[in-house]
């Protein structure tokens, strides 16, 4: 029975430290379903497909019904006379010099607008995901090199101890190694506290409680494969920040359109009915009825209707300069963001060979000084030097991480 709840035990302990490990792609998913940027670019593309779906319905006819009651202080037949009316009317726009189909087609431009802005949210959001992803790994790793440095500097201190009380070394050595231990140790504290930040950030995207550990299934120092180059022109075709620019330029190419109906000829048919009760109580009820057309036309407007052009095609003119900018700043990104990954990548090969070269130099230094070939300053230099090439190594990779990551927000992939 006890080997029984022993085994229960461990199952349940290895199901939970399964369970803790949270992937790369698990926390893209559980950061996107959490956003709030997101969720709000998702309610503002509901609303633009309501107002589209709302502007088509202008072209259908409209039912409306009013309803009059007359009070007559004049007595008639010895009592007061009480009227009421009522006006059922059906009205159908005919001509109305295209601004009905201008609005239609400004919401099908806005709708496009926030369908894209919602997927410049998601990447955005995805991509602040990697980030906050990679960063917690970086601090994690850096702070276990931290732990690994105050081993390597613990372990001198033993041997020059060891050889200060045998009396083959001043206590210069051992107070030169003690103030590296100290050293170190301010380094591990600082490490700790950066590694908080990063797990507080990490949670925090994701809506779960800041301080909860914690453990990654990825890590900068996996092998990350390098991204293919993509031809700049779909870079740009498929940006939705340059999707939502066109949209914008041909809504207000349509504003122009918008802006000429206004002072054009407009004609409305409308269908109506009267029906009349006459007196309150005891009155006749009299039905007519009749077809109504509305024509209207500008005839001045003090030049207004030339001032409202120029406004138009200013604007759409504007919108227009706006996507040829687009399309330079989409190219200089990707251009960039190319650049980015090239030359982080080329500092992780650098960095993992002098990783090498450095921690074989510090072993050989440390062996010397155990067989007196050395000073402690020589063994203290390799070790500071051991450590800044670990530093730049995880800065590498943590690097190139992001990198890729900025690489594929830049081509929305």
């Amino acid at each position: 029975m006890r080997n029984n709840i022993l085994v229960a035990v461990i199952l349940l302990l290895s199901l939970g430290s399964a369970t803790a490990q949270i992937s790369l792609d698990d926390y893209r998913y559980a950061v996107a379903d959490y956003s709030y940027t997101l969720s709000s670019a998702r309610y503002a593309t509901i609303g633009a497909e309501a107002d589209h779906r709302r502007a088509k319905k202008n072209y259908l006819p409209s039912v409306q019904s009013s309803r009059d009651m007359v009070l007559n202080f004049r007595k008639k037949d010895g009592g007061r006379r009480v009227d009421w009316v009522m006006r059922p009317e059906i009205t159908q726009p005919v001509f109305d010099g295209g601004a009905l189909r201008a609005e239609t087609k400004q919401a099908e431009e806005a709708l496009k607008v926030a369908r894209a802005d919602e997927l410049r949210a998601m990447l955005d959001v995805v991509y602040e995901a990697e980030v906050s992803y990679w960063s917690l790994s970086r601090a994690d790793i850096y702070r276990k090199a931290i732990s690994d440095y105050i081993a390597i500097v613990r372990s001198l201190r033993d041997v020059v101890l060891h050889r200060f009380e045998e009396g083959y070394i001043s206590k210069s050595d051992l107070l030169q190694v003690e103030s590296r231990m100290s050293d170190a140790e301010y380094q591990l504290s600082a490490a700790e506290q950066n590694y908080l930040v990063e797990l507080h950030n990490f949670n925090i995207l994701r809506g779960e409680s800041p301080s909860l550990a914690v453990e990654l299934k990825n890590s900068i120092l996996d092998s990350i494969a390098m991204p293919l180059r993509v031809d700049v022109e779909s870079v740009v075709r498929f940006r939705p920040e340059y999707r939502a620019s066109v949209a914008r330029s041909e809504s207000a190419r349509w504003g122009i359109k918008a802006a000429s109906a206004e002072f054009m000829p407009s004609l409305n048919v409308s269908l109506f009915g009267v029906v009349d009760a006459g007196e309150l109580k005891g009155g006749k009820i009299e039905l007519d009825g009749g077809m109504l057309f509305s024509f209207t036309t500008p005839i001045f407007h003090f030049r207004e209707r030339k001032q409202a052009m120029i406004s138009a095609r200013s604007a759409h003119h504007r919108a227009e300069l706006a996507v040829a900018d687009m399309v330079d700043k989409i190219t200089l990104e990707e251009s960039d963001g190319w650049t980015n990954i090239l030359n982080s990548r080329s500092r992780v090969d650098a960095t993992r060979r002098n990783l090498d070269l450095a921690r074989e130099n510090l072993d050989i230094s440390t062996y010397s000084y155990r067989e007196g070939l050395s000073t402690i300053l020589d063994v203290l230099q390799a070790q500071i030097s051991w450590l800044q090439i670990y530093t730049n190594a995880i800065t590498a990779q943590y690097d190139y991480a992001i990198a890729v990551a900025e690489y594929k927000r830049i081509t929305s992939h």
